[in-house]
């Protein structure tokens, strides 16, 4: 029986890095990024795991389904004023620190998903609000095949549990990469 896939597509900054613990604890392979996959839909590191979250794959979730039918996707989520702080930290201040060969890579990807590899508030607003909507209308008339979830307001092991068809382990929820 072929393992059903599992993508994170919530964007940077929703909590992909408590999903990953998350999926791992509950025993599932999850890919620390999922980074060959954009060069790549086809790279073998699709077969090397289960579960795949972060940048990129909210750029190819669409492709992942069509390739891989039958797979799951959690949309993280966070509220947007919040979101927009983070992102700000993130790309004014943790980008720069990155190696360059790095920091070209997330320059890329945000380039494509946001059409630029600068902080702005007005740009990252109207796009996380699009790609939401995106995604809606993607899974309307699939469900089951989506989880909405909030990471960051103290999530529980039920909706993700209950969403995989996984019992609910007897440890705390992993809370990682909060910013300061």
């Amino acid at each position: 029986m072929r393992k059903t896939k599992i993508f994170g597509i919530g964007l940077q900054r929703t909590g992909t890095t408590s999903l990953f613990e998350a999926l791992n604890t509950l025993g599932i392979r999850s890919a620390p990024h999922g980074i060959p996959l954009y060069y790549d839909i086809n790279d073998p590191i699709l077969h090397k795991y289960d579960a795949f979250m972060d940048n990129p794959i909210p750029l190819l979730y669409k492709q992942l389904d069509q390739q891989i039918p039958g797979s799951k996707f959690i949309l993280t989520l966070r509220d947007e004023e919040s979101w927009l702080r983070s992102t700000a930290w993130l790309f004014n201040t943790r980008l720069n620190e990155m190696d360059n060969r790095l920091k070209a890579i997330a320059d890329e990807i945000h380039e494509k998903f946001y059409g630029t590899i600068q902080f702005n508030e007005d740009v990252f607003k109207r796009k996380r609000r699009e790609y939401h909507e995106e995604v809606n209308h993607y899974f309307s008339e699939r469900p089951g095949d989506l989880l909405k979830i909030d990471i960051t307001k103290g999530t529980s092991w039920k909706p993700i549990c209950e969403f995989l068809h996984l019992p609910i382990p007897n440890k705390e929820f992993p809370w990682l990469n909060k910013s300061r």
